[in-house]
């Protein structure tokens, strides 16, 4: 029992080597895990300048809605009263 069991590790544990050194050769490893890292790079960046846009262009429309409510609404006089205490 024991020697099926040390032939299986030494398998696997010869098998994980020769493809890590072959992946490390041929660098196809390496070079997919750095795509998918520039992939998500560029996905949060353009998440987040989307945000930024959101944002601004928010602000712009309700300063743009303030100043058309301050310069449509009607201007009208007061006359004040003094009230004197006694």
């Amino acid at each position: 029992m024991g020697i099926i069991l040390r032939f299986f590790l030494t398998f696997f544990v010869f098998y994980f080597l020769i493809k890590f050194v072959i992946n490390l050769l041929i660098g196809k490893r390496w070079a997919s895990e750095n795509k998918t890292y520039r992939q998500q790079q560029q996905q949060q960046q353009q998440q987040q300048q989307q945000k930024r846009n959101k944002i601004q262009s928010q602000e712009d429309r309700i300063i743009s809605y303030q100043k058309k409510k301050f310069e449509s609404s009607t201007i009208e006089d007061v006359e004040f009263e003094e009230i004197k205490e006694k």
